[in-house]
């Protein structure tokens, strides 16, 4: 499906014309036009919204055992050390070293990877003990729970599998999702799934527990962010030109309520119909909560909301 062509300047200029032509894109900084639209996207594409055409899906195999590596070299500069290891661990990795006889200073602690080179750790210290040019240990990480992917615009899990592979016929199963999963020694097929760290370079590191016991395959179905608008001469990508009638009265009721024209009203009626009936799959709950947060944005004339509570007896 081809994306958006409509531009937001595009969108500016329909409003221009609803608006007695007032400008929304005053002075240098094009506000309050600039974000507007990427409060407008950002609302769309975040939670609890799922659309199927900004979806990733990504998959990895977990391991039965922690991944291993032979030390070949320390270095140390600046009070920074350098490790270069034999095999390669991923971004976001946690790593213990251990027989590293003259780096005193590394022996049971555990180390994260930054770099974007896989087979290069460095640790900032605050003292250094350190004897010779070349010296020989093991990094190992101490769970095989962890797994990086490049996803660099993602934003959330929507669902996860993973395959029994223990079973005849295999079979795949759901993984609940949940955040802040912590390490687990338990050795059994994987229940949980959830995003663990980002490496500031698009690399996710995606977190299982209990700890897989087997190589089982893992398929991750996910929502991306939305990109950030910094040009008025920008598309509405990712959103597709047939959510128009969407996201341009979200954008004209965010531009009213700037104006403190009554409109808004109108206008934010029509934004979240349209888009509470283009979304699928959403509880009552997952609706209350967007619209409440979302009429905390947009200001609310105060006697049509105490009619509203009035007319729900509460």
């Amino acid at each position: 499906m081809a994306l958006s062509t409509i531009t937001i300047s595009a969108t500016m200029e329909w409003a221009k014309k609803l608006s007695f032509n007032r400008l929304s894109a005053i002075g240098n900084n094009l506000e309050p036009a600039v974000t507007s639209a990427n409060l407008v996207m950002q609302t769309i594409l975040g939670p609890p919204f799922s659309w199927w055409w900004n979806t990733q899906e990504v998959a990895f195999t977990t391991s039965a055992t922690p991944n291993t590596s032979a030390i070949t070299n320390v270095s140390v500069a600046a009070g920074i050390a350098t490790i270069t290891t034999a095999n390669t661990f991923a971004v976001g990795n946690l790593v213990l070293p251990s027989n590293v006889a003259t780096a005193t200073f590394l022996n049971g602690q555990l180390l994260i990877i930054l770099t974007a080179s896989p087979t290069v750790i460095t640790a900032a210290v605050t003292t250094v003990t350190y004897a010779s040019a070349v010296d020989t240990g093991t990094l190992t990480n101490p769970t095989n729970q962890d797994y990086t992917i490049a996803v660099p615009e993602f934003s959330h899990i929507e669902h996860a599998s993973v395959l029994d592979i223990t079973k005849t016929p295999t079979n795949w199963i759901e993984l609940k999702v949940q955040n802040d999963l912590a390490l687990d020694s338990r050795n059994a097929r994987p229940t949980f799934v959830g995003p663990h760290v980002e490496d500031g370079a698009g690399n996710v590191t995606f977190r299982v527990m209990p700890s897989p016991n087997a190589a089982y395959p893992v398929s991750i179905h996910v929502q991306l962010a939305a990109p950030l608008i910094t040009s008025i001469n920008q598309t509405w990508s990712p959103m597709p030109d047939f959510m128009q009638y969407i996201f341009s009265w979200g954008f004209l009721a965010l531009v009213w309520a700037f104006a403190d024209d009554a409109r808004f009203q109108i206008a934010n009626s029509k934004f979240t119909a349209g888009l509470l009936a283009r979304s699928e799959g959403l509880t009552e709950e997952e609706r209350n909560i967007f619209l409440n947060n979302w009429n905390n944005v947009i200001p609310q004339n105060q006697q049509t909301r105490q009619q509203g509570t009035q007319a729900r007896g509460v």
